[in-house]
């Protein structure tokens, strides 16, 4: 009786191969991108600057933000119970402050970072996600959310409120939103110095912010890189 051991070793690499190329991770056919119009308020290239002044201060204070690194990168799709999204496109970049003595940081020099994924959150809106390490001043979670709904909320924690022009040093930006956060009956935001009204523009990024210790930053000049 003849044995037949080559198809068998065949079959057996062949499963093998299968078996890895299991693990391997699949090309996306799509990729799922954010809107440009929502990047177009925060997602700007590294060496970008934004030159800000304490309105009313006297010498002037300034502070500039300068994107430190900005970077995209997305999961890809797993067929051997990966647990990440996939294909989905992510949004990252961080702004270190100049002025220390204002922006004080916890693991940095005030280095406050925004991160954001593509994917809506279920209600429709596609998230900006902020982490700040600048221990003296407190913002909510949820920094920014497209589309503009005026007269709703993002995550019930942040308020659309209106879309007039925003009026600084810089210039006047009419394409700008204006957004109040609500930090909630837990949250006594009149104990330490919180985030009140941030105005994001198109194109600009953040124009103006104002905190609960009535500290107004206006932006005096910016430079997007291209």
């Amino acid at each position: 009786m003849k044995t037949h051991y080559l198809p068998l070793a065949v079959a057996l690499l062949l499963f093998s191969v299968l078996g890895a190329c299991k693990k391997e991770p699949s090309e996306c056919v799509q990729l799922s991108r954010a809107p440009q119009a929502f990047l177009d308020y925060w997602y700007f290239p590294e060496g970008s600057t934004w030159v800000y002044r304490l309105k009313s201060s006297t010498p002037a204070v300034y502070d500039t933000l300068r994107v430190s690194f900005a970077r995209e990168q997305h999961s890809t799709a797993y067929s051997d119970g990966d647990n990440r999204v996939p294909c989905v496109q992510s949004y990252q970049v961080s702004m270190p402050h100049s002025n220390r003595t204002f922006f004080p940081g916890s693991t940095g020099p005030g280095t406050e970072f925004l991160a954001s994924d593509a994917f809506s959150d279920g209600e429709g809106y596609h998230i900006l996600n902020q982490v700040s390490s600048v221990g003296t001043l407190y913002s909510p979670p949820e920094a920014f959310g497209y589309p503009i709904r005026l007269g709703q909320k993002v995550h019930q924690r942040l308020a659309f409120v209106d879309t007039a022009a925003v009026v600084t040093p810089a210039g006047t930006f009419r394409q700008s939103v204006h957004l109040i956060p609500d930090y909630g009956s837990k949250v006594d935001s009149t104990k330490g110095n919180w985030i009140r009204h941030v105005y994001y523009s198109r194109y600009v990024g953040v124009s103006k912010v104002v905190y609960t210790n009535n500290q107004t930053w206006e932006l005096v000049s910016f430079t997007i890189k291209r």
